[in-house]
């Protein structure tokens, strides 16, 4: 089933790498949307696809990584929109 997640995540670490990390493991996972940073420093990502494939990429990025430390993340559950084609990074917000 088709969902749309809208996700912040905030912690240490986080920068254009960890960004372009996030949309290669969405593209992994077939999902369309974009992710970008916040003036305050936390990412946001809206993603939409499979259920299953978001599933494991929110599961991804709720852990972290020994880089970067999540002191924050939320996951916020709709219906597509299907305004996205393909997934990107884009500006701060």
């Amino acid at each position: 089933m088709f969902k749309r997640i809208e996700s912040g995540i905030a912690g240490k670490g986080f920068g254009f790498d960890y960004i372009s990390s996030v949309r290669d493991m969405a593209v992994r996972y077939d999902l369309v949307g974009i992710v970008f940073e916040k003036k305050d420093g936390s990412i946001k990502l809206i993603a939409e696809g499979e259920e299953e494939n978001l599933i494991k990429l929110t599961e991804k990025l709720e852990d972290g990584s020994l880089i970067h430390s999540v002191e924050n993340f939320y996951v916020k559950w709709d219906e597509p929109s299907g305004e996205f084609k393909d997934f990107s990074i884009g500006d701060k917000e």
